[in-house]
């Protein structure tokens, strides 16, 4: 995890945006097919790595804030790579950590898999201690490079 600061984008990276308020749970298909859509020009094996790393964080805000704000996406080309960032209104934040169903649990497990895909992750939060944090993660696709920029 880092200190927070999510790393910088180019100053006109395409940045799309999914407004979550309100929707429940069943909204995470909306979100993969949303982020398929947006990244439509990237590699289709970057784009999964992407997906699972929403689907987390998204996810982790249902269970621990009553459900997420709004979901970014942002393309950045140089170096290539995709970041994520889903607002919530849980000022706990995220730790990374043994699971605390067990280790042959099937949960409990999100942020280690959000830190086994990106190249860094971290939390953007108030420092009052309540209000809109933001997680973010930015997936990079060095093992899989992108086709050509993505439209927003």
């Amino acid at each position: 995890m880092d200190d927070g600061r999510t790393p910088a984008a180019e100053p006109h990276a395409p940045v799309a945006s999914l407004d979550l308020r309100g929707k429940g749970p069943r909204a995470l298909g909306e979100v993969r097919r949303w982020i398929g859509r947006v990244l439509a020009r990237l590699s289709r094996a970057h784009v999964m790595d992407v997906i699972q790393v929403a689907d987390e964080l998204t996810s982790n805000a249902y269970e621990h804030a009553g459900g997420p704000g709004v979901i970014h996406v942002t393309i950045r080309l140089a170096p290539c790579s995709v970041i994520v960032e889903v607002e919530d209104d849980d000022p706990a934040m995220p730790t990374m950590g043994r699971s605390r169903f067990g280790s042959r649990a099937c949960r409990g497990r999100g942020i280690q898999l959000v830190d086994r895909l990106s190249c860094s992750w971290g939390v953007r939060g108030p420092a009052s201690g309540h209000g809109t944090k933001t997680v973010w993660a930015e997936i990079p696709c060095t093992e899989h490079p992108c086709t050509g920029a993505a439209p927003v």
